[in-house]
């Protein structure tokens, strides 16, 4: 991204196969571009979003999280189109900051504005931590739902490891939750355990 800035993003297209597929390569194509001529992320999805709504009709939707990290500054900002929050995780475990939604999902209203979300500070230990949702609604084969405490507290628990460390801790726990089920036949659906970012000292 501008001025040195890291780009994360984590998003979902409803519906399966090649469609949506497609969809999400498109997406791609479309913030790449964006993000090379935009600093702020709220404009890049606020412009994505009124290409894809000439696209995708009112069948389908994409959920988004876009981030942009500024690695010397220590800080970040977001927005969100109506995807599952994100969290920030202080060195002690506690929730520092949630990247909430800041619009709706990208296709649905052409005219959709969405707002940048205030930069936020990273201190040494903090975890960043994005989801997808089928982490949280992973089912167990008694039909409980995984959830977002569980997610947290796996997290807590691991926060010291390294990033990719503690996202193979979360990915087994969802595994052994749903007892290696494929949640009614969305094999995809734990495929992606979460993205983490750690601040390091």
């Amino acid at each position: 991204m501008l001025g040195n800035r890291v780009g994360v993003v984590v998003g979902d297209v409803t519906g399966h196969g090649i469609g949506p597929a497609l969809l999400m390569a498109e997406t791609r194509a479309y913030l790449r571009i964006l993000a090379r001529n935009r600093e702020d992320v709220g404009e890049i999805l606020t412009r994505a979003n009124r290409v894809l709504a000439e696209d995708i009709g009112y069948e389908r939707f994409i959920t988004m999280l876009l981030v942009s990290l500024d690695p010397q500054k220590r800080t970040f900002t977001y927005a969100n189109a109506g995807h599952p929050a994100g969290y920030v995780l202080d060195g002690s475990g506690e929730i520092k900051a949630r990247l909430k939604r800041t619009g709706l999902p990208l296709g649905i209203k052409p005219d959709m504005a969405y707002p940048q979300a205030p930069a936020t500070s990273l201190s040494p230990g903090d975890v960043l931590l994005l989801l997808t949702d089928g982490i949280e609604e992973a089912m167990s084969p008694d039909d409980n739902i995984f959830g977002t405490e569980r997610i947290l507290e796996i997290v807590r628990s691991n926060r010291e490891k390294s990033a990719r460390d503690i996202v193979d801790a979360l990915y087994a726990a969802v595994r052994q939750f749903a007892q290696n089920c494929d949640g009614g036949g969305d094999e995809s659906r734990l495929s992606f355990a979460g993205a983490v970012s750690q601040a390091s000292p």
